[in-house]
């Protein structure tokens, strides 16, 4: 147990560098005399790959972005790859434009290719971050698609194809939940104490685990119907709060979460207070929707698919956590080898992302 803890403190660092899963948005408008599409990259991903923050003071300016133009144009020569029929195909770009997309920065890259490319091979982050969706608009098609690094995007009816309109939404869902470390680690910090109860000051082991089942499906659904109503109230654009807000405080959820373990406070009504931590981690999830502004019919469509996604990719979570927790419940240093580091551990990573989203700050580099 102790190698174990020890291998979990030299991943911290990785944990803590760790943010919400990456995502790209690509509109592609393809006829027969060629192909004209618009990629949006976040500046944090560009930054990741291609280190543009020449100063290295953990602030990308716009002039450090467009020093590196060339680069960021081969970067994306390399990473959208046309595949021509016949004879060669390149996709030529324009200088990036800046964009916010949620009080987020993003390179917008316009390109042309004078051929008609049957597919586009998709290849940024691949092998990379296997986490990286790109959600693709096709003009003349009323539902977006959603590739992972490596995948093809069929232009005319050829080629490999990612999984369109509500299986490729739940897909992103599974996705997004299973990247953000800060939504996973947040759940974990419920599970740790779930197989205990408190007797005189003391976690001791429960007995009756079907007690114990029954108040993680309670907390599991509280937190489930919170953040789909604010994923829901976020992507139609009926509240908006800023991801400069709501990113430090999802941080802070996981920081309460796990404090209240070393410490414990609130001992009972626990889904209450994970329905109004779910209602933070709910605008956390919108950020991959609230971008596309697609018609109410296909947002409604694709809200369930990804809420359901979410819900698949936590379920999981939520059940091996509480399987291998159960296991150990019994073990007299559960408490002390389990519960209490590894809450420490969740608080100190809690603790790192606070600062680096407050105050745009990169303070592990990966």
């Amino acid at each position: 147990m102790r190698r174990w803890l020890l291998c979990l403190l030299f991943a911290l660092p990785g944990f803590a560098a760790a943010h919400s899963a990456s995502t790209a948005y690509l509109r592609i408008d393809s006829n027969e005399r060629g192909v004209e599409l618009q990629w949006r990259i976040a500046l944090r991903d560009l930054d990741a790959l291609l280190d543009l923050d020449a100063d290295g003071d953990g602030r990308l300016t716009w002039g450090e972005v467009l020093d590196r133009a060339a680069d960021i144009d081969a970067l994306a020569r390399a990473r959208l790859a046309p595949q021509a029929t016949n004879g060669r195909c390149d996709i030529r770009f324009a200088a990036p434009r800046f964009a916010r997309i949620d009080d987020f920065g993003f390179a917008q890259l316009a390109g042309r290719a004078d051929c008609a490319p049957r597919a586009l091979d998709y290849r940024l982050f691949d092998g990379i971050d296997p986490s990286h969706r790109v959600l693709v608009s096709i003009a003349g098609e009323d539902r977006p698609r959603v590739l992972a690094p490596g995948a093809s995007i069929a232009l005319r009816g050829a080629g490999t194809d990612g999984p369109r309109g509500f299986a490729a939404f739940v897909t992103e869902g599974i996705t997004h939940i299973a990247g953000g470390f800060d939504h996973v680690l947040f759940l974990i910090g419920l599970m740790l104490p779930a197989v205990l109860r408190r007797e005189r000051g003391r976690w001791v082991a429960r007995d009756d685990l079907r007690g114990a089942a029954v108040a993680v499906v309670w907390i599991a659904t509280a937190f489930t119907a919170a953040h789909s109503l604010t994923l829901a109230a976020a992507s139609f654009g009926w509240v908006r709060i800023s991801a400069r807000i709501i990113e430090p405080l999802i941080a802070a959820t996981v920081l309460a979460t796990a404090l209240n373990n070393l410490w414990p406070v609130v001992t009972r009504r626990l889904a209450l207070a994970a329905f109004g931590f779910g209602l933070i981690h709910g605008f956390g999830f919108a950020e991959v929707l609230a971008p596309l502004a697609l018609p109410r019919v296909e947002l409604a469509l694709a809200l369930a698919g990804f809420n359901l996604g979410v819900e698949i990719g936590q379920l999981a979570i939520v059940a091996t956590s509480f399987t291998l927790l159960a296991a150990l419940r019994r073990w007299p240093g559960y408490p002390r080898w389990v519960l209490v580091p590894g809450s420490a551990l969740l608080a100190l990573a809690a603790g790192v992302w606070i600062v680096e989203r407050v105050f745009n700050l990169a303070l592990f580099a990966v």
